[in-house]
């Protein structure tokens, strides 16, 4: 819980939580609102095509909204704890828990803040199209179990480096990530997506105590 707060407060001292949120909550309303006006047409409810049903928009509105928090969620667990680990002040962590527990604690909150940006995306699209996608239970068992992954390799990659360039290995793993979870048919694969958050999390534990102890 210390851990949580501590990030929590540090992401609103350089407002990188804000930003986060903001853009994960701001990208339905972009796409919805770029389709709609950008012809010109000043219409309520917007869409993304003209043709489809308030609910057809609301699903491919949600589809993005999804694809993008997963997304975003990896750029959030390298950054939030990137400058800690890369002047080894997080060796000062680790004297009060072990390095699975600071591991841990980054994933619970990037993935927290993936799904809060889902969510907020969500509210925006059912405000703007009156609608909501009729598979909404499944997208959010999609958006947790993808944002748990991607927050884990997030953190996998920072604690293996923290230098910038790093976060474009992390962009390319996600897009893959990010097609697959939204693919998903079965529950298998979303298992799937909750294992490989688990040997991320016991990988960069290791990395963390290699990296305090050299």
């Amino acid at each position: 819980m210390a851990m949580l707060r501590y990030a929590y407060l540090k992401g609103l001292r350089d407002s990188s939580v804000i930003a986060f949120l903001a853009i994960e909550m701001l990208i339905p309303v972009a796409a919805l609102g770029g389709v709609t006006f950008g012809k010109g047409h000043f219409h309520y409810p917007l869409y993304l095509e003209a043709h489809f049903s308030p609910a057809q928009n609301a699903t491919m509105a949600g589809q993005i909204t999804t694809a993008i928090c997963v997304f975003f969620t990896v750029i959030t667990a390298f950054w939030t704890f990137r400058s800690e680990i890369a002047t080894r002040s997080v060796g000062s962590f680790l004297f009060a828990m072990r390095p699975l527990t600071l591991a841990l604690s980054l994933i619970l909150f990037a993935a927290a803040i993936g799904v809060a940006g889902w969510i907020g995306g969500m509210a925006m699209i059912g405000i703007l199209t009156t609608a909501f996608p009729p598979q909404i239970a499944l997208m959010a068992l999609k958006v947790v179990a993808g944002t748990l992954a991607a927050s884990a390799f997030g953190t996998l990659v920072v604690s293996i480096s923290p230098n910038p360039g790093m976060i474009i290995g992390a962009y390319v793993a996600c897009v893959v990530l990010t097609v697959w979870v939204e693919k998903s048919k079965s529950s298998i694969q979303l298992i799937a997506a909750v294992a490989l958050a688990i040997i991320c999390a016991a990988f960069a534990a290791f990395f963390l105590e290699r990296r305090c102890a050299t």
